[in-house]
């Protein structure tokens, strides 16, 4: 993979080492990953964090939303939610694989402050009945139904928030709306103003916000008016990210000179505004594949790089169903809250993504800096035909991305 930056230099990446050099490079050693043969998974050593899906039901239809009915491995909005019963059982399960001291019980929906009363019911029961642990408690939510009351009551038991902002008001209320179709942005950033206000120091270290970008040539202008923001311009989004592509039969390959071109705009932006924060946010979480990697040739076999069995997480569906992680197809689950993992199911999905991975992976050039996971098993041979080509072009421009901001010393 060869590439020229905007100031004319050229650099090569090379697989066999993961590094980047500077110029024209022939590799002579075709690239191959070996894989060490799968053993059978009898626990899962390394579970620390759970999140619970309390609710399917939400106040708001955002137009992007993974569960508004134009993704088909997921589920559709709905009423159904988790109800009291069920909360010995999760107890149950979360004393049976926690494996770490400090763990993190995460609620999310739908909208998951429409159970807040389940979830206070939960806490209460929690803190008495999982032993030897300290809890920390998370919540992802819009952000509708922080009210001050509401807020009082996170900030007393110190939880930790992901709230959902996409911008300032304009680029927010295009895409987030409420069930009648007005934009929420008003609602959402009065909210987020009193915790501000009351809880500035809750505020600096328990909020974060989480973007979605649908339009990523949109960012350069989100992040000049985020600058602008009284409310936001002090905090920084924990992650931004794109909205994820439909992977179906009318799901196209993306053109890279198209695509690269976008996020080359971008680049060009940051450069001329190196102040911009929101910009640096972006890339350093976009590309950090590239910039963490790690740097060493591979002599030996290496395990499939799969999340199972490291996984840390675990996801409660508010069927009492377990996942590997709330973004996981809802047709991949690994066990329930009445019957607990079901290593069968986890041996099965690990297995089939493996062989995936064999035969996918072990030639191709941008293995070391992609990621693969069970998502892949609701994908027929021709969508992952297409989901290689994209993840492949993808890579290729992160690649000139990365160059060119190193270049600038700007990562």
């Amino acid at each position: 993979m060869q590439i020229t930056t905007l100031r004319g230099n050229t650099y090569s990446y090379s697989p066999l080492d993961n590094s980047i050099v500077e110029g024209e490079y022939d590799c002579v050693t075709p690239f191959h990953i070996s894989f060490k043969p799968l053993e059978q998974i009898t626990n899962l050593p390394a579970i620390s964090s759970y999140t619970i899906g309390v609710t399917e039901q939400c106040n708001m239809r955002c137009s992007y939303c993974c569960y508004s009915g134009k993704y088909p491995e997921h589920r559709t909005h709905s009423t159904t939610k988790l109800t009291s019963e069920a909360i010995p059982a999760i107890i149950e399960l979360i004393n049976d694989t926690a494996t770490s001291e400090q763990i993190s019980i995460e609620f999310y929906g739908g909208e998951s402050l429409i159970e807040l009363k389940w979830i206070k019911e939960f806490v209460s029961k929690a803190d008495n009945a999982i032993h030897g642990r300290k809890i920390k408690y998370e919540l992802s939510t819009n952000g509708l139904l922080l009210s001050q009351q509401t807020a009082d009551w996170l900030v007393e038991n110190n939880f930790t928030l992901f709230v959902s902002v996409d911008g300032t008001r304009l680029h927010h209320d295009r895409y987030r709306k409420d069930i009648s179709g007005r934009g929420t942005f008003g609602t959402i950033g009065k909210n987020l103003e009193y915790i501000k206000a009351e809880y500035p120091e809750y505020w600096c270290s328990n909020i974060n916000l989480m973007m979605t970008i649908p339009q990523i040539e949109s960012l350069c202008e989100i992040s000049s008016e985020w600058e602008k923001s009284p409310l936001l311009h002090d905090k920084q989004p924990l992650r931004i990210s794109g909205v994820a592509t439909i992977y179906n039969s009318e799901c196209k390959k993306i053109d890279y000179e198209t695509e690269k071109e976008k996020y080359l705009q971008i680049v060009r932006f940051f450069i001329s505004h190196p102040e911009q924060k929101l910009i640096a946010t972006f890339f350093n979480s976009w590309l950090s594949e590239w910039i963490d990697r790690p740097i060493f040739t591979l002599t030996d076999t290496i395990e499939y790089p799969t999340c199972i069995p490291h996984n840390k997480k675990l996801f409660i569906d508010a069927k009492g169903l377990v996942g590997i992680c709330e973004n996981s197809s809802d047709t991949i689950r690994i066990g329930s809250i009445g019957n607990g993992l079901e290593f069968d199911k986890v041996n099965n999905v690990v297995e089939r993504t493996a062989n995936i991975i064999a035969s996918r992976c072990k030639e191709c050039t941008v293995a070391r800096v992609c990621d693969i996971c069970p998502d892949v098993l609701r994908l027929s041979p021709d969508e992952l035909d297409v989901y290689c080509h994209n993840k492949r072009a993808n890579q290729q421009i992160k690649f000139r991305c990365f160059c060119e901001l190193a270049e600038e010393g700007l990562i």
